[in-house]
């Protein structure tokens, strides 16, 4: 079965793409299949919003001024109505897709949230010195740190073993927001800052205080290391 990254590579690219390795793909996903449903969605309010179908030249009949101003405004209405539409869906699935994304990780990934020893400040820096930071020791126990694929590109996944749970850490410095952003999505709630570069996200599952959390990790990195 091809891997979520190979499903999202190629829906995105053609959101209506089907054949037997996608489709057993969404069997068994369901985050990348709502992914595929939403892109699916957008392309449909966009081609909607762009199709302006006039009437057979052979139909035409002549009409009055005021009745083809009015067609007129009711076309233009129908436009700025399906432009706006796709407007909001363009910029409200970026966020809700974060969500989704960071806990389709954090689940294809369940044995590295597990409780263990302290990573040394050493290992730690071979994640996060190639993004040109560091992490001071107020971050709390780093017990796994590792380079992941996310979104296709490759980003730091820190596991933190904050006082009322794990909770993951992803360095997106490919994704940009303009303000925080909190979210629940599949049992787990996460956190997402925006950063000196991208965004940084910190997710747990009934972790207490996790804007705290969040906060204590955003301010223990160094972004100019």
């Amino acid at each position: 079965m091809i891997t979520c990254l190979e499903f999202r590579r190629r829906i995105g690219a053609e959101p209506f793409a089907a054949d037997a390795e996608l489709e057993a793909h969404r069997r068994a996903c369901a985050p990348c299949a709502r992914h595929q449903d939403e892109l699916r969605a957008m392309d449909d309010v966009i081609r909607r919003a762009l199709e302006v179908n006039p009437p057979p030249r052979e139909a035409a009949a002549p009409v009055r001024a005021g009745a083809m101003r009015s067609r007129f405004l009711a076309i233009a209405a129908s436009l700025v109505a399906g432009i706006a539409l796709a407007l909001v869906v363009l910029v409200a699935a970026p966020r809700a897709a974060i969500a989704r994304e960071v806990v389709a990780h954090v689940l294809h990934e369940p044995d590295a949230a597990a409780p263990g020893a302290p990573l040394p400040a050493a290992a730690i820096d071979v994640v996060l010195a190639p993004a040109g930071m560091r992490l001071a020791a107020g971050a709390g126990t780093v017990s796994f740190a590792a380079h992941c694929v996310f979104e296709g590109r490759v980003v730091p996944h820190l596991v933190v073993q904050a006082p009322g749970g794990p909770v993951t850490v992803l360095v997106l410095a490919h994704r940009t927001i303009a303000r925080p952003m909190r979210f629940d999505e599949q049992g787990y709630s996460g956190v997402v800052l925006p950063a000196p570069r991208g965004s940084i996200a910190v997710v747990g599952q009934g972790v207490r205080d996790l804007e705290a959390v969040a906060r204590q990790v955003f301010d223990a990195i160094d972004w100019d290391a």
